[in-house]
């Protein structure tokens, strides 16, 4: 072994120093992304930390968090009034329907009404106004589902036929 030479045509040899420039080759790329990251963190800290001291960070932490605290608290107030202003407009009348009529064709005007008031499930009333000569009267009848247990007028029926096509 003494006196041997080792010839650079080993494949073997070749083999490991192929493998040692492809490591180089690599660790300084990793080196150069590495510093690249690290100037990029001390130049975001710098502006983070310009003109401050540690007291003056722990106050401004501490601000932040009792902040996001009121904001929490904000967000949990409005939450609970959006679901009481979601359950009020689910038994809120939301759909109607008009007809004006001139009851007995003879007073002009159209002064007479049939008023169909409903809610989302098509609960409600329909409202009906009778102008005449001798006076105003006025007949309310239940709706439920869309229906109603007593006979609707033509003029009824048109309103809570207009109220019930709204979506």
């Amino acid at each position: 072994m003494a006196g041997e030479t080792v010839l650079l045509s080993d494949p073997l040899l070749l083999a490991v120093i192929a493998v040692l420039a492809v490591l180089l080759i690599i660790m300084f790329i990793l080196w150069s992304r590495d510093r690249k990251t690290i100037k990029d963190i001390n130049r975001r800290l710098d502006r983070l930390l310009r003109g401050k001291t540690a007291s003056s960070l722990e106050s401004e932490i501490i601000h932040l968090f009792e902040a996001n605290d009121i904001l929490t608290e904000d967000a949990h107030d409005i939450h609970e009034r959006l679901d009481k202003q979601q359950a009020l407009l689910e038994t809120s009348f939301r759909k109607l329907g008009l007809i004006k009529y001139d009851a007995f064709n003879q007073m002009g005007g159209k002064l007479s009404f049939a008023l169909a008031l409903l809610n989302d499930d098509d609960n409600g009333i329909v409202l009906n106004s009778v102008h005449s000569q001798e006076g105003n009267y006025t007949y309310v009848k239940e709706i439920k589902d869309g229906r109603s247990d007593l006979e609707l007028g033509t003029e009824e029926k048109q309103a809570l036929d207009r109220a019930l096509a709204q979506e």
